[in-house]
C-alpha cells in the first residue's frame, strides 16, 4: 500500500527522462514541476503483458497481492525494463493509492514521486472529463514513509475514517509492519477547490471533492 524507497525529485540519473523542468511531455506532474513524456515510454499505463511483473513486484514487497488490474497502473520503464509501478483503485465507495513499488537499485531518484503525481493527475482528469467532482484518494503506508506523502500535499487521517476494507487490510499489514518495529497509517490527498465563473458572484461555489 505504501511507498517503498520512493523519494527524491529527479530520476535523470537513470535516464528515464523524468526530471524537474527538463522535458515537457504531454502530462504535467503537479507542484514538483516534473514532466513525463509518454511518447518515450518513461511513464505509461499498464497492460495485460505487465500482469506477471506487477504481481512479482507487489508480492516481493509483502504487499496486498489482490486487486492488481494492470489498467489501473502507471508503469515507469526504460528499454523494456520496469523500474516502478503504482495504481489508484476503487475500494468500497472510495479510491486508494496502492501497490507503489520502486525497484531497490532505482530508489532515491524520484520515480515514486513521479508515479504518484501521474496517477493523481489521471484520476483528476478522468472525473473532470465526466463533469463530476474529483473524490479524494486514500493510501495505507508505513509511518516512517509519511514525509514522502506530506511533501506532496497528503495529510494523515484516523484509520477509523478509512473504508472497512482498508481497515481490514491495515489490520493484516500492521502485524507485518510491527515485526520490523513500524506501524501503518492512513493518509489522504484532497484535490483543491475549483472557483467557477459567475457574473453574480466571485466566490467559490463548488468544491471538486463534493459529489
Amino acid at each position: 500500500a505504501g511507498a517503498r524507497g520512493a523519494a527524491g525529485v529527479s530520476v535523470s540519473s537513470l535516464g528515464l527522462g523524468v526530471a524537474a523542468g527538463r522535458r515537457t511531455g504531454r502530462s504535467g506532474m503537479g507542484t514538483l514541476g516534473l514532466r513525463a513524456q509518454e511518447e518515450d515510454g518513461e511513464l505509461r499505463v499498464g497492460c495485460e503483458a505487465d500482469a506477471a511483473t506487477i504481481k512479482e513486484m507487489v508480492v516481493g514487497e509483502k504487499m496486498n497481492p489482490l486487486f492488481l488490474a494492470p489498467e489501473n497502473f502507471v508503469i515507469a520503464e526504460q528499454d523494456g525494463e520496469i523500474f516502478g509501478i503504482g495504481q489508484i483503485r476503487p475500494i468500497d465507495k472510495a479510491w486508494e493509492l496502492a501497490s507503489l513499488v520502486v525497484v531497490e537499485e532505482a530508489r532515491g531518484n524520484g520515480i515514486g514521486t513521479a508515479i504518484v503525481q501521474e496517477l493523481l493527475e489521471r484520476h483528476q482528469k478522468k472525473f473532470e472529463a465526466e463533469g463530476k467532482g474529483v473524490p479524494q484518494v486514500l493510501a495505507l503506508t508505513l509511518k516512517e514513509t509519511k514525509p514522502f506523502y506530506t511533501r506532496m500535499g497528503w495529510m494523515e487521517q484516523p484509520m477509523s475514517m478509512a473504508p472497512m476494507k482498508m481497515q481490514a487490510e491495515a489490520s493484516v499489514g500492521g502485524v507485518v509492519a510491527a515485526l520490523t518495529g513500524n506501524s501503518l497509517i492512513c493518509v489522504k490527498y484532497k484535490f483543491p477547490s475549483v472557483e467557477l465563473d459567475s457574473e453574480q458572484s466571485g466566490t467559490i461555489i463548488k468544491n471538486i471533492n463534493e459529489k
